[in-house]
Protein backbone atom coordinates (compact mmCIF):
# COMPACT_ATOMS: atom_id res chain seq x y z
CA UNK A 1 0.00 0.00 0.00
CA UNK A 2 1.55 3.32 -0.95
CA UNK A 3 1.23 6.40 1.25
CA UNK A 4 -1.72 7.86 -0.66
CA UNK A 5 -3.68 4.61 -0.39
CA UNK A 6 -2.95 4.42 3.32
CA UNK A 7 -4.17 7.99 3.78
CA UNK A 8 -7.39 7.23 1.91
CA UNK A 9 -7.83 4.03 3.88
CA UNK A 10 -7.57 5.87 7.19
CA UNK A 11 -10.20 8.33 5.98
CA UNK A 12 -12.50 5.45 5.25
CA UNK A 13 -12.62 5.98 1.48
CA UNK A 14 -10.88 4.20 -1.38
CA UNK A 15 -12.22 4.74 -4.89
CA UNK A 16 -11.74 1.08 -5.89
CA UNK A 17 -14.20 0.05 -3.19
CA UNK A 18 -16.80 2.31 -4.77
CA UNK A 19 -15.90 0.61 -8.05
CA UNK A 20 -16.74 -2.72 -6.42
CA UNK A 21 -20.05 -1.30 -5.24
CA UNK A 22 -20.77 -0.11 -8.76
CA UNK A 23 -20.27 -3.55 -10.28
CA UNK A 24 -22.19 -5.18 -7.42
CA UNK A 25 -25.29 -3.00 -7.86
CA UNK A 26 -25.28 -3.57 -11.63
CA UNK A 27 -25.23 -7.33 -10.95
CA UNK A 28 -28.19 -7.06 -8.57
CA UNK A 29 -30.19 -4.89 -10.96
CA UNK A 30 -29.64 -7.29 -13.85
CA UNK A 31 -30.75 -10.17 -11.63
CA UNK A 32 -33.93 -8.44 -10.46
CA UNK A 33 -34.76 -7.42 -14.04
CA UNK A 34 -34.77 -11.10 -14.98
CA UNK A 35 -31.77 -11.05 -17.32
CA UNK A 36 -31.00 -14.63 -18.48
CA UNK A 37 -27.29 -13.74 -18.36
CA UNK A 38 -27.40 -12.72 -14.69
CA UNK A 39 -28.95 -15.68 -12.90
CA UNK A 40 -26.35 -15.27 -10.16
CA UNK A 41 -26.50 -11.48 -9.98
CA UNK A 42 -27.79 -11.76 -6.42
CA UNK A 43 -24.17 -12.27 -5.31
CA UNK A 44 -23.83 -8.50 -5.60
CA UNK A 45 -25.53 -8.32 -2.19
CA UNK A 46 -22.88 -10.58 -0.69
CA UNK A 47 -20.17 -8.31 -2.09
CA UNK A 48 -21.93 -5.39 -0.42
CA UNK A 49 -22.02 -7.30 2.87
CA UNK A 50 -18.28 -8.04 2.86
CA UNK A 51 -17.52 -4.42 1.99
CA UNK A 52 -19.80 -3.14 4.74
CA UNK A 53 -18.23 -5.33 7.40
CA UNK A 54 -14.77 -4.33 6.26
CA UNK A 55 -15.32 -0.57 6.19
CA UNK A 56 -17.33 -0.35 9.40
CA UNK A 57 -14.69 -2.32 11.28
CA UNK A 58 -11.81 -0.28 9.86
CA UNK A 59 -13.49 2.98 10.88
CA UNK A 60 -14.34 1.74 14.37
CA UNK A 61 -10.78 0.50 14.99
CA UNK A 62 -9.37 3.77 13.68
CA UNK A 63 -11.54 5.62 16.19
CA UNK A 64 -10.50 3.27 19.01
CA UNK A 65 -6.80 3.57 18.22
CA UNK A 66 -7.05 7.35 18.00
CA UNK A 67 -9.20 8.05 21.06
CA UNK A 68 -9.06 4.76 23.04
CA UNK A 69 -12.83 4.89 22.86
CA UNK A 70 -15.68 4.13 20.45
CA UNK A 71 -18.65 6.49 20.69
CA UNK A 72 -21.75 4.36 20.15
CA UNK A 73 -23.90 7.49 20.07
CA UNK A 74 -21.93 8.99 17.18
CA UNK A 75 -21.73 5.64 15.38
CA UNK A 76 -25.48 5.04 15.46
CA UNK A 77 -26.19 8.66 14.51
CA UNK A 78 -23.89 8.35 11.48
CA UNK A 79 -25.69 5.16 10.43
CA UNK A 80 -29.07 6.86 10.73
CA UNK A 81 -27.89 9.86 8.72
CA UNK A 82 -26.50 7.61 5.98
CA UNK A 83 -29.37 5.14 5.65
CA UNK A 84 -32.63 6.55 6.97
CA UNK A 85 -33.38 9.69 4.88
CA UNK A 86 -33.31 7.98 1.46
CA UNK A 87 -35.27 5.01 2.81
CA UNK A 88 -37.94 7.23 4.39
CA UNK A 89 -38.28 9.10 1.10
CA UNK A 90 -38.85 5.82 -0.74
CA UNK A 91 -41.51 4.73 1.77
CA UNK A 92 -43.32 8.07 1.63
CA UNK A 93 -43.42 7.99 -2.18
CA UNK A 94 -44.62 4.39 -2.16
CA UNK A 95 -47.43 5.11 0.30
CA UNK A 96 -48.48 8.24 -1.59
CA UNK A 97 -48.65 6.44 -4.95
CA UNK A 98 -50.44 3.50 -3.35
CA UNK A 99 -53.13 5.80 -1.94
CA UNK A 100 -53.56 7.53 -5.30
CA UNK A 101 -53.65 4.52 -7.60
CA UNK A 102 -54.54 1.37 -5.65
CA UNK A 103 -57.44 -0.04 -3.66
CA UNK A 104 -57.89 -0.24 0.11
CA UNK A 105 -56.50 -3.79 0.35
CA UNK A 106 -53.28 -2.80 -1.45
CA UNK A 107 -52.97 0.34 0.67
CA UNK A 108 -53.18 -1.73 3.84
CA UNK A 109 -50.69 -4.33 2.56
CA UNK A 110 -48.12 -1.76 1.44
CA UNK A 111 -48.55 0.22 4.66
CA UNK A 112 -47.72 -2.89 6.71
CA UNK A 113 -44.74 -3.56 4.41
CA UNK A 114 -43.54 0.00 4.95
CA UNK A 115 -43.72 -0.29 8.74
CA UNK A 116 -41.83 -3.59 8.67
CA UNK A 117 -39.21 -2.01 6.41
CA UNK A 118 -38.92 1.13 8.56
CA UNK A 119 -38.10 -1.02 11.59
CA UNK A 120 -35.58 -3.04 9.55
CA UNK A 121 -37.37 -6.35 10.01
CA UNK A 122 -37.98 -7.33 6.36
CA UNK A 123 -35.48 -10.16 6.50
CA UNK A 124 -37.34 -11.89 9.34
CA UNK A 125 -40.72 -11.25 7.69
CA UNK A 126 -39.37 -13.12 4.67
CA UNK A 127 -37.52 -15.77 6.66
CA UNK A 128 -40.56 -16.66 8.79
CA UNK A 129 -43.24 -16.02 6.16
CA UNK A 130 -45.01 -13.58 8.50
CA UNK A 131 -45.85 -10.89 5.95
CA UNK A 132 -43.80 -11.49 2.80
CA UNK A 133 -43.18 -8.07 1.23
CA UNK A 134 -44.09 -7.24 -2.34
CA UNK A 135 -42.57 -3.98 -3.55
CA UNK A 136 -40.07 -3.84 -0.69
CA UNK A 137 -38.74 -7.39 -0.73
CA UNK A 138 -35.21 -6.21 -1.48
CA UNK A 139 -34.94 -4.39 1.85
CA UNK A 140 -34.17 -7.72 3.54
CA UNK A 141 -30.48 -6.95 3.03
CA UNK A 142 -30.82 -3.49 4.60
CA UNK A 143 -32.48 -5.14 7.59
CA UNK A 144 -29.60 -7.57 8.02
CA UNK A 145 -27.05 -4.78 7.81
CA UNK A 146 -28.92 -2.60 10.31
CA UNK A 147 -29.33 -5.45 12.80
CA UNK A 148 -25.62 -6.14 12.40
CA UNK A 149 -24.75 -2.46 12.91
CA UNK A 150 -26.58 -2.54 16.24
CA UNK A 151 -24.72 -5.60 17.52
CA UNK A 152 -21.24 -5.43 15.99
CA UNK A 153 -19.85 -2.27 17.68
CA UNK A 154 -20.83 -3.69 21.07
CA UNK A 155 -19.05 -6.97 20.34
CA UNK A 156 -16.00 -5.23 18.89
CA UNK A 157 -15.66 -2.99 21.95
CA UNK A 158 -15.80 -6.09 24.15
CA UNK A 159 -13.14 -7.87 22.08
CA UNK A 160 -10.85 -4.82 22.06
CA UNK A 161 -11.07 -4.53 25.84
CA UNK A 162 -10.66 -8.21 26.64
CA UNK A 163 -8.05 -9.25 24.03
CA UNK A 164 -4.81 -7.32 23.51
CA UNK A 165 -3.67 -9.19 20.40
CA UNK A 166 -5.33 -7.90 17.24
CA UNK A 167 -4.38 -11.12 15.48
CA UNK A 168 -6.35 -13.05 18.08
CA UNK A 169 -9.32 -10.72 17.63
CA UNK A 170 -9.22 -11.29 13.86
CA UNK A 171 -9.11 -15.05 14.48
CA UNK A 172 -12.09 -14.86 16.85
CA UNK A 173 -14.12 -12.90 14.29
CA UNK A 174 -13.19 -15.37 11.56
CA UNK A 175 -14.24 -18.16 13.92
CA UNK A 176 -17.63 -16.53 14.42
CA UNK A 177 -18.01 -16.42 10.64
CA UNK A 178 -17.34 -20.15 10.53
CA UNK A 179 -19.98 -20.68 13.23
CA UNK A 180 -22.56 -18.83 11.14
CA UNK A 181 -21.61 -20.87 8.08
CA UNK A 182 -21.89 -24.05 10.12
CA UNK A 183 -25.32 -23.05 11.41
CA UNK A 184 -26.48 -22.40 7.84
CA UNK A 185 -25.29 -25.83 6.75
CA UNK A 186 -26.91 -27.47 9.79
CA UNK A 187 -30.26 -25.78 9.14
CA UNK A 188 -30.06 -26.69 5.45
CA UNK A 189 -29.42 -30.32 6.31
CA UNK A 190 -32.31 -30.29 8.79
CA UNK A 191 -34.75 -29.16 6.08
CA UNK A 192 -35.14 -25.44 6.81
CA UNK A 193 -36.75 -23.44 4.03
CA UNK A 194 -34.69 -21.52 1.51
CA UNK A 195 -36.34 -18.31 2.72
CA UNK A 196 -35.13 -19.02 6.26
CA UNK A 197 -31.59 -19.76 5.08
CA UNK A 198 -31.40 -16.79 2.72
CA UNK A 199 -32.88 -14.10 4.98
CA UNK A 200 -31.86 -14.95 8.53
CA UNK A 201 -29.28 -12.72 10.18
CA UNK A 202 -27.78 -15.75 11.89
CA UNK A 203 -27.38 -17.65 8.60
CA UNK A 204 -25.98 -14.72 6.60
CA UNK A 205 -23.87 -12.81 9.11
CA UNK A 206 -20.75 -14.77 8.12
CA UNK A 207 -20.56 -12.60 4.99
CA UNK A 208 -20.28 -9.45 7.08
CA UNK A 209 -17.93 -11.08 9.59
CA UNK A 210 -15.45 -12.10 6.87
CA UNK A 211 -15.21 -8.42 5.96
CA UNK A 212 -14.86 -7.54 9.66
CA UNK A 213 -11.97 -9.98 10.12
CA UNK A 214 -10.17 -8.45 7.14
CA UNK A 215 -10.91 -4.98 8.53
CA UNK A 216 -9.22 -5.91 11.81
CA UNK A 217 -6.16 -7.25 9.98
CA UNK A 218 -5.62 -4.26 7.70
CA UNK A 219 -6.58 -1.45 10.08
CA UNK A 220 -4.30 -2.93 12.77
CA UNK A 221 -1.31 -3.21 10.38
CA UNK A 222 -0.93 -6.93 11.02
CA UNK A 223 0.68 -7.49 7.62
CA UNK A 224 4.37 -6.59 7.82
CA UNK A 225 6.44 -5.51 4.85
CA UNK A 226 7.91 -8.95 4.16
CA UNK A 227 4.51 -10.62 4.22
CA UNK A 228 3.10 -7.81 2.11
CA UNK A 229 5.62 -8.49 -0.66
CA UNK A 230 4.89 -12.21 -0.63
CA UNK A 231 1.14 -11.57 -0.68
CA UNK A 232 1.55 -9.13 -3.57
CA UNK A 233 3.17 -11.81 -5.69
CA UNK A 234 0.50 -14.34 -4.73
CA UNK A 235 -2.31 -11.88 -5.41
CA UNK A 236 -1.06 -11.29 -8.95
CA UNK A 237 -2.51 -14.75 -9.61
CA UNK A 238 -5.27 -15.05 -6.97
CA UNK A 239 -7.06 -11.76 -7.67
CA UNK A 240 -7.73 -12.27 -11.41
CA UNK A 241 -8.83 -15.84 -10.65
CA UNK A 242 -11.15 -14.54 -7.91
CA UNK A 243 -12.64 -11.96 -10.27
CA UNK A 244 -13.15 -14.56 -13.01
CA UNK A 245 -14.84 -16.94 -10.58
CA UNK A 246 -17.18 -14.20 -9.38
CA UNK A 247 -17.95 -13.44 -13.00
CA UNK A 248 -18.80 -17.09 -13.59
CA UNK A 249 -20.98 -17.18 -10.47
CA UNK A 250 -22.76 -14.05 -11.71
CA UNK A 251 -23.73 -15.93 -14.86
CA UNK A 252 -24.34 -19.45 -13.60
CA UNK A 253 -25.62 -19.61 -10.02
CA UNK A 254 -29.18 -20.23 -8.83
CA UNK A 255 -30.11 -18.75 -5.44
CA UNK A 256 -32.37 -21.64 -4.41
CA UNK A 257 -29.73 -24.32 -4.95
CA UNK A 258 -28.75 -25.94 -1.66
CA UNK A 259 -25.12 -25.87 -2.74
CA UNK A 260 -25.28 -22.10 -2.26
CA UNK A 261 -25.93 -22.61 1.44
CA UNK A 262 -23.55 -25.54 1.91
CA UNK A 263 -20.41 -23.88 0.51
CA UNK A 264 -20.77 -21.44 -2.39
CA UNK A 265 -21.73 -18.40 -0.30
CA UNK A 266 -18.62 -18.87 1.81
CA UNK A 267 -16.49 -19.13 -1.32
CA UNK A 268 -18.00 -15.85 -2.59
CA UNK A 269 -17.10 -14.15 0.70
CA UNK A 270 -13.50 -15.32 0.50
CA UNK A 271 -13.16 -14.29 -3.16
CA UNK A 272 -14.48 -10.83 -2.33
CA UNK A 273 -12.08 -10.54 0.61
CA UNK A 274 -9.18 -11.47 -1.69
CA UNK A 275 -10.08 -8.62 -4.05
CA UNK A 276 -10.33 -6.13 -1.16
CA UNK A 277 -6.97 -7.32 0.17
CA UNK A 278 -5.50 -6.85 -3.30
CA UNK A 279 -6.69 -3.24 -3.38
CA UNK A 280 -4.64 -2.46 -0.29
CA UNK A 281 -1.67 -4.75 -0.87
CA UNK A 282 -0.86 -4.82 -4.59
CA UNK A 283 0.57 -1.98 -6.63
CA UNK A 284 0.45 -3.73 -10.02
CA UNK A 285 -3.07 -5.14 -9.86
CA UNK A 286 -5.08 -5.25 -13.09
CA UNK A 287 -8.31 -5.78 -11.16
CA UNK A 288 -7.55 -2.75 -9.03
CA UNK A 289 -7.09 -0.57 -12.12
CA UNK A 290 -10.39 -1.80 -13.55
CA UNK A 291 -12.24 -1.04 -10.32
CA UNK A 292 -10.90 2.52 -10.38
CA UNK A 293 -12.61 3.32 -13.71
CA UNK A 294 -14.59 6.52 -13.21
CA UNK A 295 -17.90 5.07 -14.40
CA UNK A 296 -17.72 2.19 -11.90
CA UNK A 297 -16.72 4.55 -9.09
CA UNK A 298 -19.57 6.95 -9.90
CA UNK A 299 -22.17 4.18 -10.09
CA UNK A 300 -20.84 2.92 -6.77
CA UNK A 301 -21.23 6.36 -5.21
CA UNK A 302 -24.99 6.35 -5.99
CA UNK A 303 -25.41 2.61 -5.37
CA UNK A 304 -27.56 3.04 -2.25
CA UNK A 305 -30.21 4.98 -4.17
CA UNK A 306 -30.00 2.55 -7.07
CA UNK A 307 -30.55 -0.34 -4.69
CA UNK A 308 -33.49 1.30 -2.94
CA UNK A 309 -35.40 2.32 -6.06
CA UNK A 310 -34.68 -0.30 -8.72
CA UNK A 311 -36.68 -3.11 -7.15
CA UNK A 312 -40.05 -1.32 -6.72
CA UNK A 313 -39.65 0.27 -10.17
CA UNK A 314 -38.99 -3.12 -11.77
CA UNK A 315 -41.78 -4.80 -9.80
CA UNK A 316 -44.38 -2.25 -10.83
CA UNK A 317 -43.37 -2.59 -14.48
CA UNK A 318 -43.57 -6.38 -14.22
CA UNK A 319 -47.03 -6.14 -12.64
CA UNK A 320 -48.04 -4.08 -15.68
CA UNK A 321 -46.91 -7.01 -17.88
CA UNK A 322 -44.05 -5.09 -19.45
CA UNK A 323 -41.43 -7.31 -21.12
CA UNK A 324 -38.26 -8.03 -19.15
CA UNK A 325 -35.99 -6.36 -21.71
CA UNK A 326 -38.01 -3.15 -21.48
CA UNK A 327 -38.06 -3.44 -17.71
CA UNK A 328 -34.27 -3.56 -17.73
CA UNK A 329 -33.81 -0.65 -20.15
CA UNK A 330 -36.54 1.79 -19.16
CA UNK A 331 -36.72 0.74 -15.52
CA UNK A 332 -32.97 1.25 -15.15
CA UNK A 333 -33.17 4.70 -16.75
CA UNK A 334 -35.93 5.74 -14.33
CA UNK A 335 -33.98 4.29 -11.41
CA UNK A 336 -30.77 6.04 -12.47
CA UNK A 337 -32.50 9.41 -12.67
CA UNK A 338 -34.15 9.02 -9.26
CA UNK A 339 -30.98 7.71 -7.60
CA UNK A 340 -28.87 10.54 -9.06
CA UNK A 341 -31.31 13.19 -7.83
CA UNK A 342 -31.48 11.49 -4.43
CA UNK A 343 -27.71 11.42 -4.12
CA UNK A 344 -26.94 14.98 -5.16
CA UNK A 345 -29.93 16.70 -3.61
CA UNK A 346 -30.28 14.74 -0.36
CA UNK A 347 -27.68 12.05 0.36
CA UNK A 348 -24.53 14.05 -0.39
CA UNK A 349 -25.54 17.07 1.74
CA UNK A 350 -26.31 14.69 4.59
CA UNK A 351 -22.98 12.91 4.04
CA UNK A 352 -21.23 16.24 4.62
CA UNK A 353 -22.95 16.45 8.00
CA UNK A 354 -21.86 12.86 8.70
CA UNK A 355 -18.23 13.76 7.92
CA UNK A 356 -18.42 16.74 10.30
CA UNK A 357 -19.48 14.33 13.02
CA UNK A 358 -16.47 12.13 12.25
CA UNK A 359 -14.10 15.09 12.44
CA UNK A 360 -15.65 16.11 15.76
CA UNK A 361 -14.53 12.88 17.39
Amino acid sequence: MNSNDKEHFLKGYVRELDGMRGLAIVAVMLFHAGSPYARGGFIGVDIFFVLSGFLITALLIKEYDTTKHISLKRFYLRRVLRLAPALVLLLLVLIALTIIFLNASSIRYNAIDSVITLFYATNWARALGVHPPNLLGHTWSLSIEEQFYILWPLLLILLLRLIRSRGTIAAVVAGLALVSWGLRVLLALSGSSIDRLYNGLDTRVDTLLVGCALGVVLSSNLINEGLRKRLSRLLLFLTPVSALLLGYFFYALYWKSLHMYYWIYFVIEVLTAIIILDIFISERSIVRRILSFKVFVWVGSISYGLYLWHYPVYRVMMMLKIQSQQVLIYGSIVTLVIATLSYYLMERPILKLKKRLQRAQ
